[in-house]
């Protein structure tokens, strides 16, 4: 990462001590995560944060190391001289010492993990000698974890199989889902006895549109990642590589849930086969770390039609429904999230009314509501967030 974008930045560290003329980018590094103070000693903070190597994955996964740890005291060494390094006499670098950031678009995600580097970094610097340094290092892996995983919560996946983390997350909780109380509490429930390795369920939440089942899924995520929760979301034609991808997750030491949104399949479509064979799991023993929570307007998923309720050329017809049945009944937990009543409704927009500080009679705003909510959607959670989003337009 360097001030020209010419190079890569896992090669900073040797072509800062090949040629200290090509000065790093660390004005870009600091900018994105809003760092002050001294950026060079938070860059170096971050590599070790996000180095994934057989040491710091071992570190994550038990805090079990054995003879590598001997190692690793070696190279934690000479990142130790690194982080130490005294670049006060060069001119351009000195002005990275006591940075202060001004950017202002930063996303809370990245101001998240710019507050961790540069708690992390503070840590390293109290750390008097080598044992001290490397035992900070140790810990940190032991609690957030190390490299991509660490860093971020939310993720999604490539066609190629890359997972990539989601840079700005939407700030969803359950005490401004309006409504639901029994769906979020089940759902709740299943997550926590999965954090707390005592199981839980694929978890299929379905119902009207509009009603709430993103985000609520989307609350779990942000109620949960400090216990070691991740998310991951996965589009329907990237179901092949499912086995791949659980493959991978099931040697780090987070507990990660597959997000499937809007999840439908029309009867011609056979992606469905391969996330009925993830959720059972095939030859291999299924990932304890993994669980899949899908949304979908439908109950059974998958598209059915009359003729194949009467049979439709089908010799097996039977069989052919139950086929596609089958895939609901894998989810272990069914949470239905019906469409509100116009009370209901009223109740949801007095209650969002409430939390964004709308300073209107009460019965002029369910007046405008139900007004809104004819022209629009109709009574819906979502249509109540949006006529709140235009009540606060008229503040």
């Amino acid at each position: 990462m360097y001030l020209y974008g010419k190079y890569p930045d896992y090669d900073i560290l040797n072509i800062v001590q090949e040629d200290l003329d090509k000065l790093p980018s660390l004005l870009n590094f600091a900018e994105k995560y809003s760092i002050c103070g001294n950026v060079w000693e938070a860059f170096v903070a971050y590599l070790i944060m996000i180095d994934e190597n057989p040491f710091s994955l071992s570190v994550e996964r038990n805090n079990k190391v054995g003879s590598a740890e001997s190692f690793a005291k070696c190279d934690i060494e000479e990142f130790r001289k690194i982080f130490h390094t005294d670049f006060s006499s060069i001119k351009l670098l000195s002005v990275l010492l006591n940075y202060s950031s001004n950017t202002i678009s930063v996303g809370s995600e990245d101001i998240r993990k710019g507050k961790l580097i540069i708690e992390f970094a503070k840590k390293l610097k109290s750390a008097t000698t080598s044992d001290e340094f490397f035992n900070e290092v140790k810990k940190f892996y032991v609690t957030h974890g190390v490299g991509v995983f660490g860093l971020n919560k939310a993720f999604y996946m490539r066609d190629n199989g890359e997972v990539v983390p989601v840079s700005n997350i939407k700030n969803a909780y359950f005490d401004k889902i309006c409504g639901y109380d029994s769906q979020k509490m089940r759902l709740i429930e299943n997550t926590n006895a999965f954090i707390n390795s005592l199981g839980g369920n694929n978890v299929l939440l379905y119902g009207d549109s509009g009603t709430g089942k993103s985000t609520s899924i989307k609350a779990v995520l942000n109620m949960f990642f400090e216990q070691g929760l991740r998310m991951i979301q996965i589009q329907k034609h990237q179901f092949v590589r499912l086995g791949e991808l659980t493959e991978k997750l099931n040697s780090r030491n987070y507990k990660f849930i597959l997000y499937m949104d809007d999840l439908s399949f029309e009867d011609f479509e056979i992606e469905y086969k391969y996330l009925k064979a993830a959720i059972e799991g095939g030859l291999g023993e299924k990932p304890d770390n993994v669980l899949i929570y899908a949304t979908s307007n439908r109950r059974h998923i998958i598209k059915e039609t009359f003729a194949e309720r009467e049979g439709g050329g089908d010799i097996h017809r039977n069989e052919s429904i139950q086929e596609k049945i089958s895939l609901s009944e894998r989810f272990g937990l069914m949470i239905y999230y019906p469409k509100p009543n116009q009370q209901e409704f009223f109740d949801i927009v007095m209650s969002l009314a409430k939390i964004e500080d709308i300073k209107l009679d009460e019965n002029i705003i369910i007046s405008e509501a139900r007004k809104w909510g004819i022209s629009h959607s109709g009574f819906s959670g979502r249509t109540a967030e949006q006529f709140i989003a235009h009540l606060k337009t008229k503040k």
